[in-house]
């Protein structure tokens, strides 16, 4: 394994682990389908924004055609991640009965084609889109797939130049052109092998029964709209064909060219050799119908293992260039037209490739995953059958096949409305920020997952979101205070509105010791003075005995209680985005209702099992528990697990309304009284916040609040981060916007 002066220079510098940190990114494009797989025959989402500014989630040709763009990432699993959560909040965009087509092969077409309806962004885009559908074959460009774009590391670069090949080449720019020309050159003399692995379209249209099944008969020559090939022998003679073939009317423009591989800049074609190549694109994946995004992660780090293999190999001599290309096209050619269930007559050299890839992985200590990548890509070459193209291509019936797929994926989204794909690791509200940016071409980048921190950016613009609502738009010092609840209660307070009576305990002892205190006043609320959500209320005293017992739990979770008064009232959460009230939600207190024949555990499951319920702050409801309090409150209704309960009869399993402790979550938005919401509101304004949680008891939601009687309305507490899941999913009423609603105030209606 012969390197060359680059290559040698990387063992030498010791930045063989520079080669292999790509920046990749990724677009894929797949059709909007009915349950037919016809061709959609709707409009691009309106949910997703201003086509023209949403760069994310945006039309392809036809108003079928949904297009996904990545940003870099120079991790596989986060490029991944984050195609997951585009491709899961666009699916949710989607119409009824629609879903998104598997394959790169065409879905159902008309009959005229002619009568496609092409995307119509804008009307420069519209006409493009005509002409293209005028020179070429509709059919063609209906086909679909993805397209990778790699970067190499910009350290590896300066490192390079600085140490070594300034003497050798006039200027950075010519250095950086050279690595990346024999890597578009390796990837076009390996095209052949890329397509045996991960070719997956054996027709060119699923409704084609009739014709010979092929590796690939999108990416095959015949199924490409252009002919026109690429000139790899230099940055300038590429230039100069693509600019030949504008200038021939062989292309309409330069990105009509649909070669394997691109070279991009950040400028036009004529000046590239001058400001210099800064990624390169290839354009030949099949999408893959076995994954919901239509993309093989695998596929992606085999791409990133050759151009880490060809940027250390040398490079060929320039004389050889064009002949190895037009060897290298007839080869592609000819892998692609195979049987795919069949063995290739390329079986041996695929076998060494892989081979002299394996030795490459092993010498230079890359990743252990490339080695294990290579052996499962071995067995494709050994068994045929095991590959993509020949697994659809053995399928009876492919259309019914690819829609049996189709609507998998599709349901499988709905199977946890509350999760995003690709960003599970954020807590409930923080994912259904994220799902909303991204539906709108927000970039969203996470700082730190087990924080939960975000940075999103949209036209240059970036803000930091701490736990899906804590913003820069409250001020920093509040945000600070109002994490305790003794000081946030103080603060409201001092604001003038009706706050319980309160003391804080550090001790079990402390608080056990004031007992015979709560007995004579009528009960107690405990509740975590710091930012966890431990809270007990008892209506009427317990006995001592299990007071003690309940005391020292919260302190083993807590260093310290707030003891407050019992406020009798309903509990009410109002969302303030922006300075206005945007949600209201009431929480009930755990509890089961009986049917007449039911026991208690057979309630408790029931209610556990319905599809919203799981584990606090995972699940938009909290699942009911069984613990201390739980039990207590069982035995005053004289009840067991095996109990039946009267029909209509309901058993409050807590005092407490909280969202962790199994609360039923009630949207009550629009049955508020607004004296409630222009009070929350004036808090809220004098307290400077823009975003807030604000809690408040109310006896009455429907008697207008008046000045005379401030018990009308007692303030619990305030919170400078709120959450915004429970007004997305509550357990009855309308769900609110308030995602959106975020973002509107974060970046203000700049779509």
């Amino acid at each position: 394994m012969e390197l060359d002066a680059v290559g040698k220079a990387i063992v030498q510098y010791q930045l063989v682990p520079l080669v292999h940190q790509a920046n990749l990114g990724l677009e894929v494009t797949m059709h909007r389908v009915d349950s037919h797989g016809c061709l959609a025959a709707t409009r691009h989402p309106h949910a997703l924004g201003s086509a023209q500014q949403n760069q994310q989630l945006r039309p392809g040709f036809s108003a079928s055609a949904l297009k996904f763009s990545t940003p870099v990432r120079r991790d596989i699993p986060a490029l991944m991640a984050y195609l997951n959560g585009l491709n899961t909040a666009a699916r949710r965009t989607l119409s009824e009965g629609e879903q998104l087509w598997p394959l790169s092969s065409t879905p159902v077409l008309p009959t005229d084609l002619a009568t496609i309806p092409l995307a119509d962004v804008d009307q420069i885009g519209y006409q493009r889109r005509r002409d293209l559908a005028r020179k070429y074959d509709i059919q063609k460009l209906m086909t679909t797939g993805s397209h990778v774009n790699l970067s190499l590391n910009e350290t590896l670069f300066t490192r390079l130049y600085t140490e070594t090949f300034h003497q050798q080449y006039h200027s950075y720019v010519d250095f950086r052109n050279a690595v990346y020309l024999k890597v578009a050159q390796g990837l076009v003399r390996m095209n052949w092998l890329i397509q045996y692995l991960f070719g997956a379209s054996p027709s060119l249209a699923v409704t084609d029964t009739t014709s010979r099944h092929q590796r690939s008969s999108v990416q095959h020559p015949d199924g490409r709209y252009s002919q026109v090939t690429g000139d790899y022998t230099s940055i300038d003679r590429y230039v100069a064909k693509l600019t030949a073939a504008v200038r021939d009317k062989q292309l309409l423009s330069v990105s009509d060219f649909d070669g394997p591989v691109r070279f991009r800049s950040n400028g036009q074609l004529a000046t590239m050799t001058r400001q210099g190549v800064y990624y390169l694109e290839y354009r030949g994946l099949d999408l893959d119908p076995t994954s919901p995004v239509g993309v093989d992660a695998n596929a992606v780090a085999f791409l990133r293992l050759l151009a880490s293999y060809f940027v250390m190999m040398p490079a060929l001599p320039v004389e050889m260039v064009p002949q190895v290309n037009v060897q290298a096209d007839q080869l592609t050619q000819q892998v692609l037209a195979e049987n795919p269930t069949t063995a290739s007559v390329q079986a041996v050299p695929a076998a060494q490739v892989l081979e002299a890839l394996a030795d490459f992985v092993k010498a230079y200590n890359l990743s252990n995953e490339d080695a294990v990548l290579l052996k499962q890509l071995k067995k494709r070459v050994t068994d045929p059958k095991t590959t993509l193209s020949a697994q659809i291509a053995m399928q009876a019936d492919p259309l019914a096949w690819a829609l049996k797929q189709a609507t998998r994926y599709q349901n499988a989204i709905n199977e946890r409305p509350f999760e995003l794909a690709g960003f599970t690791t954020l807590d409930l509200s923080s994912q259904q920020l994220v799902q909303q940016a991204l539906t709108r071409g927000v970039r969203v980048d996470v700082v730190d997952a087990p924080a939960n921190i975000l940075r999103l950016t949209k036209l240059g613009r970036s803000q930091l979101v701490v736990n899906g609502s804590g913003t820069d738009l409250n001020p920093q010092a509040l945000t600070t205070v109002l994490t305790n609840k003794a000081a946030a209660k103080q603060v409201l307070a001092e604001h003038g509105v009706q706050v319980p009576a309160s003391q804080t305990y550090h001790t079990a002892n402390q608080l056990i010791a004031d007992y015979d205190r709560y007995v004579q006043a009528g009960g107690i609320v405990l509740k975590a003075a710091d930012e966890s959500h431990k809270v007990v209320v008892f209506r009427i005293m317990p006995e001592r005995e299990l007071f003690e017992q309940v005391a020292r739990q919260l302190f083993e979770q807590t260093p310290a209680v707030m003891a407050e008064e019992v406020v009798v009232a309903s509990s009410y959460r109002f969302l303030v985005i922006d300075g206005r009230v945007q949600a209201i939600v009431e929480r009930i207190p755990a509890n089961i209702v009986g049917d007449g024949r039911s026991t208690v555990k057979t309630l408790l499951d029931r209610k556990n099992g319905r599809a919203l319920r799981g584990t606090a702050f995972k699940w938009p409801q909290s699942a009911l528990q069984l613990g201390t309090v739980e039990r207590y409150r069982l035995d005053s209704y004289h009840l067991t697990l095996d109990s039946v309960v009267s029909r209509g009869t309901q058993i409050l399993l807590r005092e407490d309304a909280t969202f962790g402790n199994g609360a039923d979550v009630l949207d009550a938005t629009d049955d508020m009284h607004q004296s409630y919401v222009q009070a929350v509101e004036k808090l809220v304004a004098d307290l400077h916040l823009s975003i807030a949680g604000v809690d408040v008891m109310i006896p009455n939601l429907y008697a207008e609040l008046v000045p005379e009687h401030p018990e009308m309305a007692v303030y619990l507490g305030i919170h400078a981060a709120p959450y915004l899941y429970p007004h997305l999913f509550p357990m009855f009423g309308t769900a609110q916007p308030v995602a959106g609603q975020l973002l509107d105030a974060l970046f203000g209606n700049e779509d």
